[in-house]
């Protein structure tokens, strides 16, 4: 019994981070080059950490600044789809997305989530980390959602902490992935030292979670 309750408690403390992680890399995909493009000592200390309870709580006091953008509940028929808007520090349109947590049962710890962002172009997908990548990085992710299968290159968003998946998974996100109750991801991403990271985002309420994206995609 005791296990299990601190089995649960590992697992919640988890989830908020993640949440606060996603939440932190829709403000930090636009500050990047401002405040935040340096690399982050307080991080690089908790990766340091050995005990996985400890090493939770210390990425949580990290990422606290970064709760600026507070992920929002979407309401019915979205499940557990956040909506983050977030000010823009250089003036012009602010950022919105909506975010799912990476299932903490079925994935790596280095597997955040997943979050749609409304673009200059149109809604666009990726796939973010806790553990930055390299700018320079030419990582692939495969995602399978039922049958449908695909292998993508990706571009490393700055400051390392998401990629962006081109706009094929758009497409998909519009259409067959709202039929899936899950989407299986694997990202292999270090050339130099290779590494490969692998989970599970559930999809459910996707569908609605779009559709209230792109009602509040700031107008052209």
């Amino acid at each position: 019994m005791v296990n299990a309750m601190a089995n649960f408690g590992i697992a919640e403390l988890r989830r908020r981070l993640l949440l606060a992680h996603l939440g932190g890399a829709a403000l930090l995909v636009i500050t990047v080059g401002q405040t935040a493009g340096q690399p982050d000592g307080n991080l690089e200390h908790c990766r340091a950490v050995i005990d996985d309870a400890a090493r939770l709580r210390c990425y949580e006091a990290a990422t606290k600044p970064s709760t600026k953008a507070v992920p929002q509940a979407l309401g019915p028929g979205a499940g557990t789809w956040r909506l983050v808007r977030t000010k823009n520090p250089a003036g012009g349109p602010e950022a919105v997305s909506v975010m799912q947590t990476a299932d903490i049962t079925k994935s790596d710890l280095d597997l955040a989530g997943m979050m749609l962002r409304c673009g200059e172009s149109g809604v666009e997908v990726l796939l973010v980390l806790v553990s930055p990548l390299p700018p320079r990085a030419h990582p692939t992710a495969t995602v399978s959602a039922g049958s449908i299968s695909e292998k993508f290159s990706a571009t490393v968003v700055p400051p390392g902490s998401a990629i962006l998946l081109p706009k094929e998974a758009t497409t998909l996100a519009s259409g067959p992935w709202q039929a899936a109750r899950e989407l299986a991801v694997q990202i292999d991403a270090r050339e130099s030292e290779p590494n490969t990271v692998r989970g599970v985002v559930p999809l459910a309420g996707l569908g609605v979670a779009l559709t209230r994206l792109r009602a509040n995609c700031p107008s052209p």
